[in-house]
């Protein structure tokens, strides 16, 4: 099974980083589950759809769903004494090898292990189950991208064949189940409906189970996005809407003619028919020395009984491989099979023929292997056998659906051209797209988005009544459970419905460590909302605070570690720990940097004086530092803040003591006891405990408190809204 590359850990972080809201939200949905299957109670398996146009960044989300679910799902407690902890635990599927490749996936069949032919009956794995059994024994989550190719009879398929491996008559036998990709684009070849629309005749997997999530910002560059805008305009467009005067603008521009569009780029058409034609005029107006390769034909001997060696080839029908084929050094050519999809060789890849390598059979010359040139550098490595950087293949060897015939022939075609439905998933940088012929919906907006940016589009036949989007997907899509994230997102929600000025929201977060991960807060879409950002265990050392360390808009006070400690020098001379916190400029604040008898805490305490009145104290207590003298400053800190008469007075932090524990708490006591309430329910850590408080004299006056989701600490962040007048 093939496990996708390692992505460097500054590069992952940033692709993190760069989430827009609403693919945050989804991978928050995720990364909250796994937590909860590793830590809590067993959690419901879900079913989301991502939908999306081109460049709304899919695969980007993808890519780090699949990060971040299988680093926290590879911790089960079960893994350690059942399961080969290198097996995965997420699944990255697609139906071709292309997609598959695209997303370092493995292809539905492959891993799956599932019949050429779906046709009733179900075909179980026999004496393969418990060999895939045991690869798939820590898979939890299955990602299926390119959704749109995936048709009805194979999604019940992998639906039957999860639920024999796991053994288990839930829906995918329990597994979780991500579908990714556009049904705006074509459905499988021969299938009369999307998977998404509903088919009374057909086993529906889909309706009743699956929620969308449609991605429609754009996240690609500023030249390629009025491209991606306009693509997403054609996407949804119906037969009766007219283009836009400026899409139609952008779409003419790019109008020319066949005999001025450069012969080596890729050219999509409508039909086998038109491909076939230009591909035969390309070849011979570029190359003169074509050599055809007969098929090696052979057919079981009624006497003998043998299989014997045909003097011709027999006439294959359109999906075996090829009778004939007509190739020369420098033609272009696509794979039609997956040779090996770890390496990259798959049906769809293209190539530039480098070598034919021939051998005496029988007095004349047969070709043995072709040497290929991918365009893909990273494919077939392990292929490259001669020194020349050359994939070298051999023939395959397959089955005629002529019954009694086995063919051997490489699986390769022309491809100066091909057809829209082959092309469907891939993504070039130029191609000639001509429209004439279309006949489905889709077609044209596949063809025309097969190239990131207009400027590698060359367009011929233009018409703008071909292109429209299959009204049945817009009704399914439309009438399909939409996820709701918003508890994802709760102080975005409570920004998002606050109409009161006499308000101030505070958040807390143990960043452990804020210079390494202040870029991770920056672009946070909820930490840098917050009027008071309380950090604790920052890391910080010295009395100099680098420019990166600002954040615009907010003022900070900072107490470090070794300023903290007067009578345990033990504590001051260790690493880590230390308060900062950021106060939006808008907050007129008064720093309490001297309390009576606070001689051992690391805490940060501020007076807000508007537009609401109260006293803010941020906290840290190592976990090493003994609870009677934490307590013993604490109470000195809480009885200097009640001696100014402000309430509400809020304290804040990483108390190291968990709520959840059936030990006693000494700190939650103290507190009680002194009429404080505590805000917060729910777990604050990856590990499933309640470590994060906050601490408010009167309750009362909080509108709303709850957990802030965060991936680059072991700590969520805690929050809490309150109002110096509560009606």
């Amino acid at each position: 099974m093939r496990e996708p590359p390692t992505i460097d850990p500054t590069r992952l972080r940033q692709m993190y980083q760069s989430l827009n809201q609403k693919q945050a939200c989804v991978f928050y949905a995720v990364r909250d589950w796994c937590i909860k299957r590793v830590c809590g109670p067993q959690p419901e398996q879900f079913f989301y759809y991502i939908n999306g146009g081109a460049g709304t960044g899919k695969s980007h989300l993808i890519k780090c769903i699949h990060s971040e679910a299988s680093k926290i799902l590879r911790t089960l407690p079960r893994r350690a004494e059942e399961a080969d902890i290198s097996n995965p635990t997420v699944l990255l599927t697609a139906f071709t090898g292309t997609a598959a490749f695209n997303i370092s996936g493995t292809t539905l069949h492959s891993l799956l292990k599932l019949p050429r032919s779906l046709k009733p009956p179900f075909q179980g794995l026999g004496n393969q189950l418990d060999e895939i059994r045991c690869e798939l024994l820590n898979a939890e989550i299955i990602i299926i991208d390119e959704i749109s190719m995936v048709s009805k009879p194979l999604f019940a398929y992998v639906d039957m064949r999860l639920k024999q491996i796991k053994g288990s008559h839930r829906p995918f036998g329990g597994m979780s189940v991500i579908a990714v990709g556009d049904f705006y684009q074509l459905p499988p070849v021969r299938q009369s409906k999307p998977l998404c629309v509903y088919d009374p005749s057909e086993l529906d997997l889909w309706r009743d189970n699956f929620q969308v999530i449609t991605l429609d910002e754009i996240m690609r560059q500023k030249d390629d996005k009025t491209f991606a805008e306009m693509l997403n305009r054609l996407r949804v467009k119906t037969r009766s809407d007219e283009l836009s005067e400026a899409d139609r603008a952008l779409l003419s521009q790019r109008v020319t003619e066949p005999q001025l569009c450069p012969s080596d780029v890729l050219h999509i058409f409508a039909t086998n028919k038109q491909v076939a034609a230009h591909n035969s005029a390309t070849l011979s107006l570029l190359h003169s020395d074509i050599t055809t390769i007969d098929a090696d034909d052979f057919k079981k001997d009624p006497h003998t009984g043998h299989m014997k060696r045909q003097g011709a080839p027999c006439h294959g029908s359109r999906n075996d491989l090829p009778d004939t084929l007509d190739v020369a050094v420098g033609a272009r050519v696509m794979l039609t099979r997956n040779i090996d999809v770890s390496q990259g060789l798959v049906n769809g890849s293209f190539a530039t023929v480098g070598r034919l390598i021939s051998s005496e059979n029988n007095g004349s010359a047969l070709v043995t292997m072709l040497g290929l040139r991918m365009d893909d550098e990273t494919a077939g490595r392990s292929y490259r056998t001669r020194g020349d950087n050359l994939v070298y293949i051999e023939r395959s060897e397959e089955a005629l659906q002529q019954k009694g015939v086995v063919r051997r022939q490489f699986p390769v075609k022309l491809a100066f051209a091909c057809t829209i439905h082959k092309v469907q998933g891939m993504t070039r940088k130029s191609t000639v797209v001509s429209l004439k012929h279309i006949f489905e919906p889709g077609m044209a907006y596949v063809a025309i988005s097969r190239v990131t940016s207009l400027s590698g589009l060359h367009m011929l036949d233009l018409d703008e009544s071909k292109i429209h989007a299959n009204p049945a997907v817009t009704v399914s899509l439309e009438t399909m459970t939409q996820a709701n994230f918003d508890h994802l997102m709760p102080f975005l929600q409570i920004q998002h419905s606050l109409s009161r000025q006499d308000t101030v929201s505070i958040i807390h977060h143990n960043t452990e460590g804020l210079p390494a991960h202040v870029n991770d807060i920056k672009s946070h879409h909820e930490l840098c909302l917050a009027d008071v950002l309380c950090l604790t265990e920052t890391h910080l050392q010295g009395s100099f605070v680098a420019d990166s360390l600002q954040f615009e808009g907010y003022t900070m006070f900072k107490r470090n570690r070794h300023l903290s400690y007067t009578n345990f020098p033990q504590m001051a001379s260790k690493g880590g720990g230390g308060v900062a916190v950021y106060v939006k400029n808008h907050l007129q604040v008064v720093e309490k940097q001297y309390l009576n008898n606070v001689t051992d805490l690391e805490f940060v305490a501020l007076k807000v004086e508007s537009p609401v009145s109260a006293l803010i104290a941020a906290v840290y207590r190592p976990p090493d530092y003994s609870v009677p003298s934490f307590l013993s400053n604490l109470g000195s800190l809480l009885d200097s803040l009640e001696i100014m008469d402000c309430h509400p007075i809020i304290v804040c932090g990483d108390f190291n003591e968990n709520l959840f524990s059936n030990a006693s708490k000494p700190i939650l006591d103290f507190f009680q006891s002194k009429g404080y309430g505590q805000l917060i329910t729910a777990a604050t850590t990856d590990k499933n405990t309640l470590l994060d408080l906050i601490f408010i004299s009167r309750p009362r006056l909080c509108l709303s408190s709850g957990i802030v989701q965060t991936y680059y600490s072991y700590h969520n962040a805690t929050y809490c809204v309150i109002s110096s007048n509560r009606s």
